[in-house]
């Protein structure tokens, strides 16, 4: 038996990205499964939430555990502990709304993805993101992977917690920001290594380039200022998403 989810949801697995998924309101729910000796555990998550989400899930679905191996979209065995749940994707809200909704009393973090494709790059960085206090992630729309169950089950629930935010155009965006008394910082290799002053704005948008190019021509002119992680001569380039944990670490808000 082969599981298909409902139309217009999709997978997500694991202990950490389904139980963050339920306590998620804004998560729709489409199908529960597990196999017969998780169900106590599945059962008893769903009994922690709140009457009115309570009464919205759909009931669980008994599985042998060989269906449940073959729930992931990219044809790996999904590592789902025994449950899975068929969700509808959040929906993503528009970044002037999110800004004008943004309390001006206390700083605010983001981290701008300029064409980031790897979604488990994507699911680390939230990861981190939710660590160090990323208020929500801004992306390409077009040059960003949807939300998939190996993404959510590489944020470990952080999917369900940090924005993201998906725009058309991240030159505008960058605008938009700037508008809004952002500080726009890029990370490159060829940036200066003072974190100090970048971590006293109140207001900061941090910008990773892609995997392999790093940041497009004019998402780097938009920014501030460049930065760079002091690394030993001889080491190579960082992953992705440990670089943009380093940052994101380095540059949380913090007053002299």
């Amino acid at each position: 038996m082969r599981l298909k989810p409902p139309a217009n949801s999709y997978f997500l697995w694991g202990g950490h990205a389904l139980e963050a998924a339920l306590r998620n309101e804004n998560r729709g729910i489409k199908a529960l499964y597990c196999t017969k000796d998780v169900y106590p555990r599945l059962a008893s998550i769903i009994d922690s939430q709140k009457a009115a989400r309570i009464a919205k899930l759909p009931d669980i679905q008994i599985c042998e555990r060989a269906a449940l191996d073959s729930v992931s979209s990219d044809g790996e065995k999904a590592v789902h502990q025994g449950m899975v749940a068929a969700v509808m994707p959040l929906q993503q809200p528009h970044l002037e709304d999110y800004i004008d909704s943004l309390p001006f009393e206390r700083p605010v973090r983001f981290l701008m993805l300029d064409q980031v494709s790897d979604p488990r790059n994507i699911g680390a960085m939230m990861r981190s993101a939710r660590a160090f206090g990323i208020t929500a992630i801004i992306s390409q729309d077009r040059h960003t992977p949807e939300e998939t169950g190996t993404l959510a089950r590489t944020a470990v629930g952080a999917l369900e917690e940090v924005d993201m935010i998906r725009v058309v155009n991240l030159a505008r965006a960058c605008d938009t920001l700037k508008e809004a008394g952002f500080h726009l910082v890029g990370l490159d290799m060829d940036g200066h290594f003072d974190c100090d002053s970048i971590a006293q704005q109140e207001r900061l948008c941090l910008i990773m380039g892609s995997e392999g190019k790093g940041m497009r021509r004019l998402t780097r002119e938009a920014c501030d200022e460049i930065i760079a992680i002091k690394m030993a001569e001889s080491s190579e380039s960082l992953n992705v998403s440990v670089a943009a944990a380093i940052i994101m670490h380095q540059t949380q808000f913090h007053q002299r």
